[in-house]
């Protein structure tokens, strides 16, 4: 039906060819006419408004054109010469010829079944894929109505007609009750002759798997045989093969997204990629990727990733090719390794998870789980451990110098108090004045008992406090070197030694730590310096009687600058025995002494202190031949 002649060459099953326009044509035309070729939809959309039951074929260019594949079109053809062989075709199946005779010209109905069948393997969606198949069963059959049928629950539901009726307007019904019910029920199929029904002569109804029937009926009594059945199984089979291909497609999409989304949200960075000549080309990396090493994913997708993240030294490039083998041999492996991001190199423990395990691969994942801050935590710990075990050290060591000072003076006061006071031999009692002497003596000597005690029980809180606060120095402030040199030299028992401030310098300690600093290194130089015994409380080293003021120790304090400029730094040098070179390096090492009286603590002591304000420490051999110690402030 169109405006424009259609140059037919086959000879036409008709006694006349008219070419109208379908607005032109009234509805006794319609209802006389023995078959309608239309070439569009205003064509379809006027037969479809008349109640003519003549055979329609549809000229299209594509035959899964809308128009080809509406319910009333009972054939398309492609190009002219194809209409004759259609209506023909048409008619005699109305005739209830078969199509395959030897005097029919076109298709047999399986080749008509295996073109349809062919447009079904490229169903998308259930609903097409029903669609299609009512299309091929009105194709192959040339019936007066069809149907697909979905078991939903106790009920099958139409959800495909070949009329222009919708699917929702078709009654459902039962499983187990009337002819498609029975069908899906059993699984057998059933042509059955229905002479009383007001519509319909007869039916073919075969199943679609377990879920799905397929209804082809006819006006017409008999209209179905054998040779029908075994054509509309054939076609349940190709519906059923592309329903579960198209099942199968959506589990496999569902798992992709779950895999894709797992891949995405995966809260460590995380690669996917090929193996390609040894090398791990990136296929696909996440966000958290992205924000860790600082790489968008089209800038490395289709690079190494190790020429991205692999640092650029030999053992690393090295670690990276054995573990692209190991992925490629089908190794799972976990590893920590090191990898440049945009804060640096991290530590990372690198999951390599290949496709296939103990098999070749060419594909597979790695996942980098940062581990940097975890093994500087470690590292604090164990030095928060070493801190406590030295801090344990600290107290019982310093402990030593004012409780020695405590006893001393002590003893002193017993002394005195053992020792009858001088009289005057003209006196039988001692004088007042003897007295408040021998008194001011003693409360002189428990002063010096109570600053030890003092220091004792600050020098215990501050380390306890620090060792459970896991610090290494106090509040800081500003503080006068010399001024804390003085106090520190009064603190410790240095004899006749003679304490010489060189220069001052303000500096931002942690008073108590530096004087503890300045306390071990006069008592080492008084200790290990001298050229005679370690001195006793209220006396010098060796015999007073035998000591020369030419063999007094002198410590020197003072500041120094540095060539490099920078905030320079102080020394303590003194002037006694010094020390063998080759001891220089070990002098501040924890244990380390040459008195085998010592412990081998109070330089290590210096050092911690030194290095927990951010100062460089070194022992040389000053310019009288002692040991000299030099402070290099941070800054």
């Amino acid at each position: 039906m169109s405006s424009r002649p259609v140059p037919f060459t086959d000879p036409l099953p008709v006694g006349s060819v008219s070419h109208t326009s379908p607005s032109a044509v009234d509805d006794e035309v319609l209802a006389a006419a023995d078959a309608f070729v239309i070439v569009g939809r205003s064509g379809l959309d006027r037969v479809k408004g008349s109640h003519a039951d003549a055979p329609l074929v549809a000229l299209v260019d594509d035959p899964t054109d809308p128009v080809a594949v509406d319910p009333i079109v009972d054939a398309a053809a492609v190009d002219p010469e194809e209409v004759g062989t259609r209506l023909q075709w048409l008619f005699a199946r109305r005739a209830r010829r078969t199509l395959h005779d030897a005097d029919a010209d076109g298709p047999s109905r399986i080749e008509r079944l295996h073109a349809g069948t062919t447009r079904l393997a490229t169903a998308e969606s259930s609903a097409e894929a029903f669609r299609t198949a009512v299309a091929i069963a009105e194709e192959v059959f040339s019936v007066d109505h069809c149907i697909v049928g979905v078991l939903e629950g106790d009920w099958i539901e139409p959800v495909a007609v070949s009329t222009d009726e919708l699917p929702g307007d078709r009654e459902r019904v039962r499983v187990g009750s009337g002819v498609a019910g029975t069908v899906l029920d059993t699984g057998d199929p059933v042509i059955e002759t229905v002479p009383d029904h007001d519509v319909y002569g007869s039916a073919l109804t075969v199943a679609v798997g377990d879920d799905a029937v397929l209804q082809t009926v006819s006006t017409g009594t008999d209209a179905f045989d054998e040779g029908d059945l075994e054509l509309a199984e054939l076609l349940a089979s190709h519906l059923e093969e592309t329903r579960s291909r198209l099942r199968v497609n959506a589990a496999l999409r569902d798992e992709r997204d779950r895999l894709l989304a797992l891949f995405e949200n995966v809260p460590d960075p995380a690669v996917a990629c090929d193996l390609v000549d040894g090398d791990s080309i990136v296929r696909r990396v996440n966000s958290a990727f992205e924000g860790t090493f600082g790489y968008d994913a089209d800038a490395v997708i289709g690079e190494s990733v190790d020429d991205y993240i692999v640092p650029a030294d030999a053992v690393a490039s090295a670690g990276a090719i054995e573990l692209n083998a190991k992925l490629r041999d089908g190794e799972n492996v976990r590893r920590e390794v090191t990898r440049r991001t945009v804060d640096g190199d991290r530590h990372f423990i690198l999951h390599v998870i290949p496709i296939h395990l103990d098999a070749e691969n060419a594909s597979g994942y790695a996942i980098y789980t940062d581990v940097t801050d975890r093994r500087e935590r470690l590292a604090r710990l164990r030095r928060q451990n070493e801190q406590l075990d030295e801090f344990t050290a600290i107290v019982s060591h310093d402990l030593r110098n004012p409780l020695s000072v405590a006893k001393g003076y002590l003893q002193l006061v017993r002394e005195a108090a053992d020792t009858p006071t001088d009289a005057d031999p003209a006196a039988d009692t001692p004088t007042d004045t003897d007295t408040v002497h021998d008194a001011d003596t003693a409360v002189d000597h428990l002063d010096r008992v109570d600053d030890a005690l003092d220091r004792m029980d600050e020098l215990v809180s501050d380390l306890l406090s620090l060792a459970r606060e896991g610090r290494v120095v106090g509040n800081t402030e500003q503080r006068s070197l010399a001024l804390l040199a003085e106090e520190a030299w009064n603190g410790v028992d240095t004899g006749d030694a003679e304490l010489v401030v060189e220069g001052d310098r303000t500096c931002e300690i942690d008073p108590n730590r530096v004087r503890e600093l300045l306390e071990n290194l006069f008592r080492n130089s008084v200790e290990h310096g001298g050229t005679g015994d370690a001195p006793s409380p209220g006396g010098s080293a060796g015999d007073p009687s035998t000591d020369s003021t030419d063999d007094r120790l002198t410590v020197r304090v003072g500041a120094m600058e540095l060539r490099s400029g920078g905030a320079g730094g102080f020394y303590v040098e003194d002037d006694g025995r010094g020390f063998p070179d080759d001891d220089a390096e070990r002098l501040f090492e924890s244990g380390y002494t040459t008195d085998p009286d010592g412990t081998g603590l109070g330089l290590a002591i210096c050092k911690h202190v030194a290095e927990a304000h951010g100062w460089d420490v070194r022992a040389m051999t000053g310019a009288a031949g002692g040991a000299r110690f030099e402070f290099k402030l941070e800054g």
